[in-house]
């Protein structure tokens, strides 16, 4: 009986052998990210104004009572409407440089870097104003994405709808967290500058609303951590695999157990 035992268990683990263990799963382990709980600013949702950094894409309309003077500020006059893809974006719209400034039509450098999209179209309204008469300027952030992965129905990057958008509508964006997501473990990346902040978010502590991390900024990443469960899930192995296997235990047992019974009449 022993014997059968231990065939059982054998099947048992080679069944199994296929889950792959929790630790290999999980992105950005590591000792950086910080708990929401240890930051001391959780007593408001930051909804700060955006500020332009190096390397974002500006959309720069100049529009005047002569659209002929105008147009040879625009050098993207041609569009009708907003780009969706990547180079359509890269294509269309100003690029701000590593030394924060854009390179616009007749009117050369322009620093940007560290301004609002509301400062950026004063300066440039300001600096057109010496050309054009009764003019009027439409900035907006191209790049304004977010990106969620991990244990999401949809993974993926995604257009922020409106200005403002919070870690929720985000989840909602990915089709919310699947049945195997750690919703204590939602990390959140975020660049500032030329730093890297990662925090770790409880969504089921209804304090993250009143957290500087609720509302999300351009470029920011959720990454949603699977929990034990999904390591050990059934489902991962075939069904053909796992009936086969039981059937051979059982198969195994019986005739072990006849044997035995056997030996013992002799």
């Amino acid at each position: 009986m022993r014997k059968s035992i231990f065939c059982c268990l054998s099947l048992l683990l080679i069944a199994f052998s296929s889950c792959v263990p929790l630790k290999n799963s999980i992105y950005l382990q590591g000792d950086i990210a910080k708990k929401l709980s240890e930051i001391n600013t959780l007593n408001r949702a930051d909804k700060s104004d955006y500020t332009v950094r190096p390397s974002d894409v500006l959309y720069i309309i100049v529009t005047s009572l002569d659209e002929r003077t105008s147009a040879f500020l625009n050098s993207n006059s041609g569009y009708s409407q907003m780009p969706e893809s990547p180079m359509a974006i890269s294509l269309m719209g100003y690029r701000v440089g590593l030394d924060g400034s854009i390179e616009f039509p007749f009117i050369g450098k322009i620093f940007v870097s560290g301004l609002t999209l509301e400062q950026i179209r004063d300066k440039i309204h300001l600096a057109v104003g010496k050309y054009i008469d009764q003019s009027s300027v439409t900035v907006k952030l191209l790049n304004d994405n977010i990106t969620v992965v991990g244990e999401v129905r949809t993974p993926g990057r995604f257009l922020m709808a409106s200005e403002e958008i919070n870690i929720v509508e985000a989840l909602s964006l990915a089709g919310d967290m699947t049945e195997y997501a750690n919703r204590k473990k939602v990390r959140l990346i975020r660049k500032e500058g030329n730093v890297h902040e990662m925090v770790v978010i409880n969504m089921l502590d209804e304090k993250v609303m009143m957290s500087p991390y609720f509302y999300l900024k351009p470029g920011d990443i959720l990454y949603v951590e699977p929990r034990r469960l999904q390591s050990w899930n059934l489902a991962s192995v075939p069904m053909g695999l796992t009936l086969s296997l039981l059937n051979t235990a059982i198969l195994v047992m019986t005739y072990v157990q006849i044997a035995y019974q056997n030996q013992n009449r002799n």
